[in-house]
């Protein structure tokens, strides 16, 4: 599994990760420097948000038209730009509103092009045997970033300063942009009808992108199951700083919760990347979400700060098998050429029920409490479990996805 094309593409990624993490670590930091206003960075994130979110859409179609490689060089090329024009704008004094909103609208909807490309060429690096130990790879390192980010953030701030920090993720994106250079792997771009423009060929790509998805029971049930289980598993995001207020605790012990996951979490990609899962199936999936309902749930019967971080450890390992598994299948299901439209429209649409499971969220934590909302949002994780539980039969007795010309046409 280690090619040489594998190795040269997860360091391309990694290194653009980093500028990334230290993007939104350094960036919000200017922000709360420069302009000593929470409305501007209520603002700014709103509007970053929205545009990703939007961007996410219809970006796919984008890869899949342009083609992979070509976008994650120009998104790279772009956000490097952005970084040097951050540099400059961070030696005014007072940064304008409408500059930075500008910087962060671009870079959002570069960032969210760069990611749906990435998807497309992951299956082109190993064989399809393989594939479930490229996802594992690739979270763990993804995962070990997110870990030490916040720590490289602060010292590069430390000792460079703020100018200087926005130069080095010029530097990230530019490496990882030379480092595409690297990778051989086919081209898998659609090709424009003659008859037909640019733009009607890039609506057909995004049209073709939703019937595929709608074509294949697997993605469809996939689709539902994580749109219904997102409604309660998000909550745990919002909640826990509230159940470490409810019991008494500061944030070192919070930092503790959150280190045991970040390290279940590493422990369980690490593994997944030596021992390959060849044929992922639904059933994985159900009692992953199964383990992150039965986690979360549990919570609310938790006093001690050891069963706290056993617990959420638990719900690491769980999220980290969820998510390898739904990837890999994934890959084995989508043919690379609708790959980047198909991921980032599958994502956009599991995701928009985030919104509304922070809203409910929310709601009845203050009138049921921190606890019983826990103990809520696990037994309803764990009851649509239960419900696709019951129709897995008929899942798995269907076929994955309808002709090629009933795909197109």
């Amino acid at each position: 599994m280690l090619n040489k094309n594998f190795l040269a593409f997860v360091a391309c990624g990694m290194v653009s990760s980093i500028g990334d993490l230290l993007y939104f670590f350094v960036f919000s930091w200017y922000i709360a420097s420069a302009t000593h206003s929470v409305q501007y960075m209520g603002t700014i994130m709103l509007v970053s948000g929205i545009t990703q979110f939007a961007a996410s859409i219809f970006c796919g179609a984008w890869v899949d038209v342009w083609g992979a490689k070509k976008i994650i060089a120009v998104s790279n090329v772009i956000r490097a730009l952005l970084m040097i024009g951050l540099m400059l704008v961070s030696t005014t004094q007072a940064p304008s509103l409408v500059v930075l909103l500008l910087i962060s609208i671009v870079f959002a909807v570069t960032d969210a092009s760069f990611y749906p490309a990435v998807e497309a060429i992951k299956p082109q690096l190993v064989s399809e045997d393989h594939l479930s130990r490229m996802n594992g790879v690739w979270y763990t390192l993804a995962r070990i970033l997110s870990l030490i980010a916040p720590s490289i953030s602060a010292l590069c701030m430390n000792l460079l300063g703020i100018q200087a920090s926005f130069l080095c993720m010029a530097g990230c994106y530019t490496a990882s942009a030379l480092l595409l250079l690297l990778v051989r792997i086919q081209k898998t771009q659609t090709e424009p009808n003659p008859e037909s423009g640019k733009w009607k060929h890039y609506t057909q790509s995004l049209t073709e992108g939703w019937v595929f998805i709608r074509n294949s029971r697997m993605m469809m049930t996939l689709l539902w199951l994580i749109f219904c289980v997102n409604i309660g598993a998000n909550s745990n995001g919002l909640l826990l700083p509230f159940l470490m207020k409810s019991m008494n605790w500061d944030a070192q012990h919070m930092s503790y919760i959150y280190t045991w996951q970040a390290a279940a979490g590493i422990v369980c990609g690490s593994l997944l990347s030596v021992k390959s899962v060849k044929q992922p199936s639904f059933l994985y999936v159900l009692l992953g979400f199964l383990g992150q309902g039965l986690a979360i749930l549990t919570v609310c019967f938790s006093s001690t700060l050891v069963f706290l971080c056993l617990n959420f450890a638990w719900l690491s390992v769980c999220t980290a098998l969820v998510n390898i598994f739904i990837r890999t299948m994934m890959q084995k299901e989508v043919p690379n050429r609708y790959m980047a439209r198909v991921g980032s429209l599958f994502a956009a649409i599991s995701m928009t029920s985030t919104p509304l499971s922070r809203f409910f969220t929310g709601f009845l934590t203050d009138r049921l409490g921190v606890r019983q909302m826990y103990f809520w949002a696990g037994a309803f994780e764990v009851i649509v479990v239960a419900v696709f539980f019951m129709l897995y039969k008929q899942i798995t007795a269907q076929p994955g996805v309808k002709s090629q010309t009933e795909v197109s046409g």
